[in-house]
């Protein structure tokens, strides 16, 4: 867990000036590949359920101050337009298609690999994943930028905000829905 602060301090907090959440994911990567194999058998398991525990805390902490930032700058003074509105709802529909091309695109590999998914699979992949914390992270950077216009600022968070809600407002509440209607579930 220090390994974990410490990147992200010497990744946000020194002269390197890059992205803590991204380093942090790198450290994730590395010890998928070369770190696991350091821990105990006996470890593994702990260590699962206590990062798993961070993370759940964390992200609900990311949503939490999402919402409540998101609620000051829409609820205040803003120079947001409908039409702002509107163009969060038109990427919303763009992000599942281009989810749905890349999936679609990268099939014959992912069969390759092991994963045999059918097309019935697809459809469901690019429709259930949720878009959520780490977006909301990176835009919660960019709303405490003061180098970044205020406008930027919140048509970044309108735009990651508003597409991580409909996707748990559409999205994690009809996916059911549609695992049935493809037959994928008993």
């Amino acid at each position: 867990m220090f390994v974990s602060y410490l990147i992200f301090f010497l990744a946000e907090g020194t002269t390197l000036h890059v992205s803590g959440i991204l380093a942090i994911v790198t450290l994730g990567l590395y010890m998928t590949h070369s770190g696991k194999n350091r821990i105990s058998r006996e470890s593994e398991h702990a260590v699962h359920h206590v990062w798993g525990f961070i993370g759940f805390v964390a992200e609900t902490v990311i949503f939490i101050v999402t919402g409540v930032i998101l609620g000051t700058r829409f609820l205040g003074e803003n120079d947001l337009t409908y039409i702002d509105y509107l163009k969060t709802l038109g990427i919303y529909v763009v992000l599942h298609i281009i989810r749905f091309v890349c999936i679609f695109l990268h099939w014959p590999l992912l069969i390759r690999m092991g994963y045999g998914m059918s097309f019935k699979q697809i459809i469901l992949s690019t429709y259930a994943g949720l878009r959520g914390a780490v977006g909301l992270s990176l835009a919660l950077i960019v709303a405490a930028s003061p180098g970044i216009d205020r406008y930027v600022q919140d048509l970044v968070l309108l735009d990651v905000g508003g597409i991580a809600l409909l996707t748990l407002l559409i999205n994690a509440t009809t996916t059911s829905h549609l695992v049935k209607y493809l037959g994928l579930s008993q």
